[in-house]
């Protein structure tokens, strides 16, 4: 079986700083080929810690690409290991790719399943702002019911280095402000976000939603 042959998840981890070596040391272990990590801060207010086990603390986010037959195995196994079932410890969510290209062998093929998951319960929200502004979003998401969320920076170290999520350039001055969020709440979530950092204007910002197959470590509705 070839590479188009196969179906793939992207696999989200986001552990406390210094942690995320471990993560992708069992990652390996159970099958994945590598990882990318990015470097965040949790953003949840003190009284909602116990939600999403998140704090403002430094955050490592770890991005792999797993088959799709995997992504059970990889939420109980890690689960298990590094205690993402009790509130603190981290959590992971896995999102359904509709094709990825890792090597110039690879080919892309639509996906024919565009059906995904059923019942899945959360969304995967991404916005991406100037530096200085993720607090600005945080805000807009929390008035219409948002828990939370994890500021990426954007890293780059040269004017020809980028960093790169999902295949977009971020440059060094962008946060990436990610949100999960229950399927009945994205919609005003992303409107909120929209209308709050007039996200229609050019140059202001990007957003875009992703389904979440599974979520490990979330505490809460």
């Amino acid at each position: 079986m070839n590479l188009i042959d196969k179906e793939y998840s992207l696999f989200c981890i986001i552990v406390d700083f210094g942690k995320g070596s471990k993560v992708l040391e069992k990652s390996k272990e159970l099958g994945a080929t590598g990882g990318t990590f990015f470097l965040g801060k949790g953003t949840v207010s003190n009284n909602l810690l116990d939600i999403l086990g998140l704090n403002e603390v430094r955050k490592e986010i770890l991005i792999m690409v797993i088959e799709r037959k995997l992504e059970d195995f990889f939420h109980d196994s890690l689960t298990k290991t590094f205690s993402f079932n009790k509130p603190n410890h981290g959590i992971a969510f896995s999102m359904p790719l509709t094709n990825f290209i890792r090597n110039k062998e690879s080919k892309y093929i639509a996906d024919s399943n565009k059906g995904g998951v059923e019942n899945m319960e959360y969304e995967a929200i991404f916005t991406i702002v100037d530096k200085g502004l993720s607090d600005d979003v945080l805000e807009a998401a929390k008035s219409v019911g948002a828990t939370g969320g994890t500021v990426i920076h954007g890293r780059g170290s040269g004017s020809h280095e980028k960093a790169k999520l999902f295949n977009i350039e971020i440059e060094p001055e962008k946060d990436i402000v990610l949100i999960l969020s229950t399927i009945d709440k994205t919609e005003k979530i992303v409107n909120s976000i929209r209308r709050n950092m007039n996200i229609d204007e050019p140059g202001t910002g990007i957003i875009f939603v992703l389904d979440v197959n599974r979520t490990s470590g979330l505490f809460g509705n």
